[in-house]
């Protein structure tokens, strides 16, 4: 099922960054002050892609074959009318700069589980 394929489910909510390897179940927690800003889910690009870079290279572990992983965002904070394409795409790009090799953003409000994420058993916020 895994393969060599990394798997990270990555969930923000209320300025705080929840990361979970899905393969052997490592969990890390950050605060996440970038994404606080009263008028935006994000106040600071640059700074958010530098904790997802933190949370991606925590979650490794000391494989010598480190392939970049496929990342499910999860974003679970209840804006008011939603998230702005422009909010998505910036979230992408923070996770792509921060070392993932695809994502895959849920649009549940309520945490997936593994088998959720895998099978890919949910509706992708939309960002087109």
């Amino acid at each position: 099922m895994f393969g060599f394929n990394r798997y990270l489910y990555l969930v923000v909510t209320q300025g705080r960054l929840k990361a979970t390897e899905l393969k052997d179940g490592r969990t890390i927690e950050r605060c996440l002050k970038p994404a606080s800003h009263p008028r935006t889910p994000i106040g600071n690009f640059e700074n958010l892609e530098k904790i997802f870079s933190q949370a991606i290279n925590e979650l490794e572990g000391n494989s010598f074959f480190k392939p970049s992983p496929i990342v499910f965002l999860h974003l679970l904070d209840d804006i008011e009318g939603g998230y702005t394409q422009i909010e998505i795409r910036a979230f992408k790009e923070a996770a792509l700069g921060g070392g993932a090799r695809e994502i895959f953003m849920p649009e549940s409000k309520t945490i997936l589980t593994a088998q959720q994420l895998l099978t890919k058993d949910f509706i992708e916020l939309d960002d087109a």
